[in-house]
C-alpha cells in the first residue's frame, strides 16, 4: 500500500493531539484524547488507532513531547551519577553562584534543592589543558574503583561524564564512555562534549547531567512507543522533534533526550514560521495555550529567537533550542486562595482529574470552568461534543472555593479569573518584547492550543497589538508544525580565536570541519531520499564581552563582510556598536534536509451555515459586561467576509471569542484575523 501519509502527534499534560495529512488528495484527518499520565505511550497509540485502520499506511511519523521537560521540574529522573576530574567533584554543586533574575531581591531565598547529591559525584585522574592537550592519562583502574562505588553502593541509574576542557580535546570523555558502556552495558552514559563541545565546564556539565536524568524515563517512553507502532505494523521513518526546530530520528532521541526537552511547544514554533513564510510578515509572537501551560516566543525578520544556551528550573543547558517563554498557565490551571488573594496557576489538573467540569473526581476550579461561566465554552461544543462536560459541576466548584469565601457572584469570580489569567500571559509576552526593547504594536500575535484562540483577542487589547492570527486547527498546531518540519542536525565547537588576517584561515577550516561532520550524519539519515542544505555560522562577539551573536558564515565571507554583519546585528538588538575588535567564541553548523510541505490552505472547507441562528449570553471583555452573541462555525466564514464582535466562532477543538472593539476575517490560507474596529 502507498505511503503517503504523513503523521504528527504532539502529547502535552492534558491532551494529545494528533493528525495525518495525505498528499494524494490534500486531506488532513485530526483527532484530540486526554492523556495517560500513568503510561503516556497509551494515549498517544489511542490516538493513532483512532485516525489510521493500520499504521503500515503511514511513511513518517513525527512526535514531539515534553516527557523529559515534566521528569526535570517534577524532579522525577533517574538517579545519576557525575564522573569528573579529580579534585573537581563539587562543579556541579557550586554552580555559578549567582541569582536567579526573578529572585534578585528575595533575601531568603534558597536554592531548590540539587538533584544529584554531592555522593554521588566521583573524581577520577585525568587532565586535558585549554589548548586540548594531556597532561596526565585518564587512570583506568581508579575510574573502575569509582563505577563499582556509583553502580554497585549507590546504584545510580544513569551516569554523567564531563572533564575539564573536552570541548578542545573529548578523547578522555569517549574513552571513559566506552570503558563504563563495556563494564555496564544497561547503565546509559551522558557525555557532555557529544551534546555540547563548548566551553564552560559547569553548563557542560549540567547538560550531561540533565540528558543523563530524563535518559532512562525517556528511553522507555520512546521504546513503548515504539514498539507499539511496530505492534500495528508500522514500518515507516520514527522521528523527534527537537527543541530547536526541525527532527530527528528516534534512536538519536534516545542517544541524546535533551536535545527532545522542549520538542512539543517547539512544533508551534515551526508552525508560526510556517506563517510568517506564506503571509510575509516578519514580525510575530506565537501564543500557544494548553491545558497546562502558556509557551511564547517571538519572531523578528521573519525568524523565531534562538538560543544555544538555556535555563530548566535554574540549571543550565547548552543546547540549540528555541527562545521560549514557558509559564504555568493553561486551561487545567487551578485558581486558588492565598488568604483572601485570588490566584490562578502554576498548579494544573492537567488530565487526570482534570477541571471540575470534567465529571473525573476534580473538584479545583479552573480556567476551563470559568469559561463555562463566562458563556465561551458550552458543554454540546467541547472537543465537537466527542467529550461530555458539566457545567453544573463547574458552577459548583467556584461557588464553594471562590465565592463563598470572597462573598462574589458566579459571573465576578468567573470574569476575575479570567483577567488575572490574561495578565499572566501578558507579563509573559512583555518579557521576550517590551523587556527586550520591542514594541508589541509592532507586531501580529499567533493564537493556537486549546486556549489560545480563547485568549489572543484579549491579550491583543491589553497590548494594543492590531492583528490577532488563528490558525486552522488551532488546537493541534503545534502538531501541524512538526508535520511542516525539516529534519535537522546541529553541531557545535568552540574555538576562542581572534578575528583576524592570521586566523581567518583557521576559523575558516574548523567551520567547514564541523559542517562536514553534521552534513555526513545527516546525509546517513536521509539516504539521498531528500534535498539536504548546508548552514554555517560564527558565534562573535567584542573582545572583552561575554555574551555572542551569530552571524551566517558563507564560502566567500571575508573579515569585512562578518564584521560588517556583526555590528548591524548588535546595533539592531542594542542600540549601538563598538569600534573594539571582535572575537569568534564558537563555530556553529545547521544541516537541514528540506521535506514536502503540507498546504496550509486545503484544510479549511468554506461551506454554507446552516439557517439556524446560535446565540450564547458571554462576558464581553471590551465592555466588561455580559452580552447577547452569536455564535457561528468557522467553515462557514467565506474568504474576505468581516465579522464584528462581539461573537463566538467555534471549530471542532477550539473556540475563537472576539469582542465588541473587534472584528474577524477569513481569508484564502485558512488563517481567521481579528483587527480592532475601526
Amino acid at each position: 500500500m502507498a505511503k503517503n501519509l504523513r503523521m504528527a502527534v504532539d502529547i502535552g499534560g492534558t491532551f494529545v493531539d494528533a493528525l495525518v495529512f495525505d498528499f494524494d488528495n490534500g486531506t488532513l484527518e485530526t483527532k484530540k484524547v486526554s492523556t495517560t499520565p500513568k503510561s503516556p505511550h497509551i494515549g498517544v497509540l489511542d490516538s493513532i488507532k483512532q485516525l489510521v485502520d493500520s499504521s503500515d499506511t503511514v511513511g513518517e511519523f513525527i512526535h514531539g513531547t515534553t516527557l523529559g521537560l515534566n521528569a526535570i521540574l517534577e524532579r522525577k529522573g533517574a538517579a545519576v551519577g557525575i564522573v569528573t576530574n579529580d579534585g573537581f567533584r563539587d562543579i556541579f554543586e557550586l554552580a555559578r553562584g549567582n541569582l536567579p533574575f526573578a529572585q534578585m531581591y528575595e533575601f531568603d531565598y534558597e536554592q531548590p534543592e540539587n538533584i544529584v547529591p554531592r555522593f554521588q559525584t566521583v573524581g577520577v585522574r585525568c587532565r586535558i589543558n585549554n589548548k586540548g592537550e594531556v597532561v596526565e592519562p585518564l587512570d583506568l583502574d581508579q575510574l573502575k574503583e569509582k563505577l563499582k562505588y556509583l553502580v554497585d553502593e549507590v546504584g545510580v541509574d544513569a551516569i554523567a561524564v564531563s572533564f575539564l576542557h573536552s570541548y578542545a580535546n573529548s578523547e578522555h570523555e569517549i574513552e571513559a564512555r566506552d570503558f563504563i558502556t563495556k563494564l555496564y552495558p544497561e547503565i546509559p552514559v551522558s557525555v557532555g562534549s557529544e551534546i555540547a563541545r563548548e566551553y564552560r565546564e559547569y553548563e557542560r556539565t549540567s547538560t550531561a547531567v540533565l540528558d543523563g536524568y530524563i535518559k532512562p524515563v525517556l528511553g522507555r517512553y520512546l521504546l513503548d512507543l515504539q514498539g507499539g507502532l511496530e505492534q500495528n505494523d508500522f514500518q515507516g521513518a520514527f522521528h523527534v522533534m527537537r527543541s530547536g526546530g526541525g527532527a530527528m530520528t528516534v534512536t538519536q532521541a534516545k542517544d541524546a533526550p535533551l536535545l527532545t526537552v522542549l520538542s512539543g511547544p517547539a512544533g508551534g514554533v515551526v508552525g508560526t514560521q510556517y506563517i510568517a513564510n506564506e503571509t510575509g510578515r516578519t514580525n510575530l509572537i506565537s501564543l500557544d495555550i494548553g491545558g497546562t501551560s502558556l509557551d511564547t516566543c517571538v519572531f523578528t525578520d521573519g525568524r523565531p529567537s534562538e538560543v544555544y544556551e538555556a535555563d530548566i528550573d535554574h540549571m543550565p543547558v547548552l543546547i540549540p533550542i528555541f527562545d521560549i517563554r514557558t509559564i504555568g498557565a493553561g486551561g487545567g490551571s487551578i485558581a486558588w486562595l492565598d488568604q483572601d488573594l485570588l490566584k490562578v496557576g502554576p498548579q494544573s489538573a492537567g488530565a487526570a482529574p482534570g477541571p471540575a467540569c470534567y465529571d473525573r473526581g476534580g473538584n479545583n476550579p479552573t480556567v476551563t470552568d470559568a469559561a463555562l461561566v463566562l458563556g465561551y465554552l458550552r458543554p454540546e461544543w467541547f472537543l465537537n461534543g466527542e467529550m461530555s462536560i458539566n457545567q453544573s459541576l463547574a458552577e459548583k466548584a467556584i461557588e464553594e472555593m471562590i465565592c463563598q469565601p470572597l462573598k462574589m457572584s458566579i459571573e465576578e469570580a468567573a470574569s476575575s479569573i479570567f483577567r488575572i489569567m490574561v495578565s499572566k500571559n501578558v507579563a509573559a509576552v512583555r518579557e521576550i518584547t517590551v523587556e527586550r526593547g520591542l514594541d508589541p504594536r509592532e507586531f501580529s500575535l499567533v493564537g493556537f492550543g486549546g486556549g489560545g484562540p480563547m485568549f489572543a483577542p484579549m491579550i491583543a487589547l491589553e497590548l494594543d497589538i492590531p492583528e490577532v492570527l488563528i490558525p486552522p486547527v488551532p488546537a493541534l498546531f503545534s502538531a501541524w508544525g512538526m508535520l511542516t518540519s525539516d529534519l535537522e542536525y546541529q553541531n557545535s565547537k568552540t574555538i576562542l580565536l581572534p578575528l583576524n588576517q592570521d586566523t581567518v584561515e583557521i576559523i575558516k577550516q574548523q567551520a567547514n570541519a564541523i559542517a562536514n561532520d553534521a552534513e555526513a550524519i545527516m546525509l546517513a539519515q536521509v539516504e539521498g531520499r531528500i534535498q539536504v542544505v548546508v548552514k554555517k555560522y560564527l558565534s562573535l562577539r567584542y573582545q572583552g564581552q561575554e555574551h555572542t551573536l551569530d552571524v551566517e558564515y558563507l564560502d566567500n565571507s571575508s573579515i569585512d563582510t562578518i564584521e560588517a554583519s556583526f555590528n548591524k546585528i548588535h546595533s539592531e538588538r542594542y542600540g549601538h556598536q563598538f569600534d573594539e575588535k571582535m572575537e569568534v567564541v564558537s563555530v556553529r553548523s545547521r544541516i537541514i534536509g528540506k521535506v514536502k510541505k503540507p498546504d496550509l490552505s486545503k484544510i479549511i472547507k468554506h461551506e454554507p451555515s446552516s439557517s439556524e441562528v446560535l446565540t450564547t449570553r458571554l462576558f464581553d471583555y471590551s465592555s466588561g459586561e455580559f452580552v447577547e452573541a452569536p455564535v457561528v462555525n468557522r467553515e462557514s466564514l467565506i474568504p474576505d467576509q468581516v465579522v464584528g464582535g462581539p461573537m463566538v466562532i467555534k471549530e471542532n477543538t477550539a473556540i475563537t471569542v472576539i469582542h465588541s472593539s473587534q472584528v474577524a476575517v477569513s481569508d484564502q490560507l485558512g488563517l481567521l484575523t481579528v483587527r480592532g474596529k475601526k
